[in-house]
């Protein structure tokens, strides 16, 4: 194989923040374990519903790259027989974990294993949160699909809008949802979305003390150059804030300055509807 993988295309530069996101979303969660066996002259392929952001094998001899032009697939291969078991850890850009126990086997059948067609993971719960990570997703996926009932309060420069559409509650966790439309010919490409809570009155020439905020859940669809635009939905354990701070988010662009932001303040917040 040409190149053993374990960075790759999904976010490269800027990525370290919603991907810390999403790693500790999975603290303190135990994942079920796929078994995936594999020869020394067949070549296994995996593909997964969403491209592969990270993937880190156990031993060396558990050879893996991606397919050029496909980074959804993940081709694996042994790179000595008769090895003892190992592990390879792959998580999607989605945040997705998928975890596989790899053995040793003279035959196999070398067809490609849609991962797709499989559960990805157990419900994974957090602590202190009623709700578990499926619940959320699927919430999330409704919230996604809500028409806006906020309105006021959006960025609008440098040809990019940022709104704030709704905001819902279920049980202990709360889910905004934003649009960001591209009004211009070039392409924005989010690196990094961050979360935050910042006072309002804070003195001028200060170090900004900001609250970063982790969400459970960041879902994302469509695209800022599409029609209706892409829309983000993130899902936090409840909280509120006083009348002199904001919620807050910041979308960086890669490769680019255009890092668009919204705040929401307390009577925003307070509209909150339920799910």
């Amino acid at each position: 194989m040409k190149h053993l993988l374990f960075v790759f295309i999904c976010f490269l530069v800027g990525m370290h923040s919603t991907e810390a996101q999403q790693d500790h979303a999975m603290d303190n969660a135990q994942l079920p374990t796929f078994p995936l066996d594999i020869t020394w002259h067949k070549t296994s392929l995996l593909i997964f519903p969403q491209p592969i952001r990270h993937a880190d094998r156990g031993d060396a001899y558990v050879l893996a790259e991606t397919v050029k032009d496909a980074d959804n697939i993940l081709k694996v291969k042994a790179g000595k027989k008769n090895f003892e078991e190992s592990n390879l850890q792959v998580v999607t850009c989605d945040g997705k974990v998928y975890s596989f126990t790899v053995s040793y086997r003279d035959h196999i059948s070398g067809k490609p294993i849609d991962m797709g067609r499989a559960v990805p993971y157990a419900p994974v719960t957090f602590p202190g949160i009623s709700l578990n990570s499926k619940q959320i997703e699927d919430l999330s996926r409704k919230v996604a699909q809500s028409y806006a009932f906020l309105h006021g309060g959006m960025f609008h420069r440098y040809g990019i809008r940022l709104e704030t559409q709704g905001i819902y509650v279920r049980d202990d966790v709360l889910f905004f949802q934003f649009r960001i439309k591209n009004e211009t010919n070039i392409p924005f490409e989010p690196a990094t979305i961050r979360f935050y809570i910042r006072d309002r009155k804070r003195a001028k020439r200060t170090a900004v003390q900001d609250t970063e905020v982790t969400a459970l859940k960041v879902l994302q669809t469509g695209s800022p150059e599409s029609d209706k635009g892409k829309t983000i939905v993130a899902a936090f354990p409840r909280f509120t804030i006083a009348e002199n701070k904001y919620f807050g988010i910041e979308i960086i662009e890669k490769q680019g300055d255009r890092n668009p932001t919204n705040r929401i303040k307390q009577k925003k917040l307070l509209k909150a509807r339920g799910l």
